[in-house]
């Protein structure tokens, strides 16, 4: 019997071929789907970039001026009380107990603003108090942006409700060193400001007794 090599092979190959395309049909998914076509999502969508938001005008009122005169002022009682040298002329709104908010008469809104409020009862250091500081600021306005944080002080920028930009100053006293924050002073102003609100924390700070103050 003579050996017939290509007729064999070519035999063989198509075998082999029929099997597999019956075994590919048997395991093939022949349903038809239902529904309505949708696009599939990209593995990595890119979110969209929303365009900056210019800041609103801000009030043309002069600049807050650095080496205002002071006048020393007393607020809360007892053992709670403090003193500090605060704005002389500027006058005075209680938003709380322990809160209250200082304002140069006749200025504009989204100019420059202080307040002070003890803290006492938080019981808390000064540093877990310049943390959830920052916590809320991010949580609660936008385009918030850190420029400074010190052992018991805070710069930062951000935009106001009314969509001004405002830089910001604060910080936190332990007026009996008892190791946990007493009270929490902030300056708010314009860019324009930066000069006169600096100086102005930083001389009520430094002023600032508490009741057992030596």
């Amino acid at each position: 019997m003579k050996w017939r090599g290509p007729v064999v092979l070519v035999a063989l190959v198509a075998v082999g071929t029929g099997t597999g395309y019956a075994a590919a049909a048997q395991t093939r998914d022949a349903t038809i789907g239902v529904g309505v076509p949708a696009p599939v999502p990209a593995q990595r969508p890119e979110q969209p970039v929303e365009a900056p938001q210019p800041f609103a005008e801000d009030p043309d009122d002069p600049p807050l001026q650095p080496d205002l005169p002071m006048t020393t002022t007393t607020r809360g009682s007892g053992k709670f009380e403090i003193t500090f040298p605060a704005p002389t002329g500027w006058t005075t709104n209680t938003n709380a107990s322990n809160e209250w908010k200082w304002k140069q008469p006749g200025t504009s809104n989204n100019t420059y603003v202080m307040r002070i409020e003890q803290i006492n009862s938080q019981d808390i250091t000064i540093e877990d108090a310049i943390d959830i500081r920052v916590r809320r600021l991010r949580d609660e306005q936008e385009d918030v942006f850190i420029v400074d944080r010190g052992a018991d002080s805070l710069e930062y920028t951000y935009r106001s409700n009314e969509g001004n930009a405002r830089h910001s100053f604060m910080r936190w006293l332990d007026l009996d060193a008892s190791g946990q924050a007493d009270v929490e002073i902030v300056v708010h102003g314009r860019e324009v400001d930066v000069d006169g609100t600096r100086d102005l924390i930083q001389r009520v700070g430094d002023g600032m007794r508490g009741a057992s103050s030596a």
